[in-house]
């Protein structure tokens, strides 16, 4: 039984994890991290807003992606070998495997629902900031995730686990920020796919709860491959 207290599918109450991050500490980023961080910050400015954290899902996605095409890779070669592959190796694999293709579809939904609400606003956003600039920035964080993977899984899930520490905190902290989104019902096509809200901070904290699963998700890779 994993250690890790994870929320999907739990009904709790969304202020009380609300503070429960904010009085916590984020795990460490690394020197890639705190450059993206600051990258982040002059390219979308300091303050959270909803249009920031579309962009800061896009990137979301790819370290996921990166493991699972690297696991299929991996798996290939191991398959291609004389010797038959360990049990044990295919078993560690498939589950990054999977991991890599139901955390791809959360952060793709929380990219949807962003998206969704930030038009139903009005908000304008424009294509070199909100288009091009993330594809970029997403296909060198994919890059960096497959060439840290290759030489320490462990360097790879630690820094994607300060990643997703670092984004339930913002989430949170918006929602702190903005209190009267408590107010504000939401709705969005999306929620045929993701656990429906009512309110618009209640979204948002739903997103940072994700978030944490995340983190914890590849803590629990880690102890993984110290256990192999």
């Amino acid at each position: 039984m994993s250690k890790y207290q994870y929320t999907i599918g739990k009904i709790l109450n969304l202020v009380e994890e609300q503070e429960r991050t904010l009085s916590g500490r984020k795990l460490k980023s690394n020197f890639i991290l705190q450059v993206m961080y600051v990258t982040f910050d002059v390219l979308y400015g300091a303050k959270s807003s909803l249009q920031k954290f579309k962009v800061l899902e896009i990137l979301a996605r790819y370290p996921y992606w990166a493991w699972e095409n690297g696991c299929y890779l991996r798996l290939s070669r191991l398959f291609a070998k004389k010797d038959k592959a360990s049990e044990e190796n295919i078993a560690l694999l498939h589950n990054i495997i999977s991991l890599g293709r139901e955390a791809q579809d959360n952060e793709q939904y929380h990219m949807f629902l962003l998206d969704s609400i930030i038009r139903q606003k009005g908000i304008k956003l424009g294509f070199i900031r909100y288009v091009v600039l993330p594809r970029i920035m997403g296909y060198i964080y994919y890059y960096l995730t497959r060439i840290i993977y290759f030489f320490s899984p462990v360097a790879s899930f630690q820094m994607n686990a300060a990643f997703e520490s670092h984004a339930e905190y913002e989430y949170m902290k918006m929602a702190k920020e903005n209190p009267q989104w408590d107010n504000e019902p939401v709705d969005s096509v999306y929620f045929k796919y993701y656990p429906r809200q009512k309110t618009l901070n209640d979204l948002i904290r739903r997103i940072a709860l994700d978030e944490r699963d995340h983190k914890n998700s590849s803590l629990e890779e880690i102890e993984r491959f110290f256990a192999n």
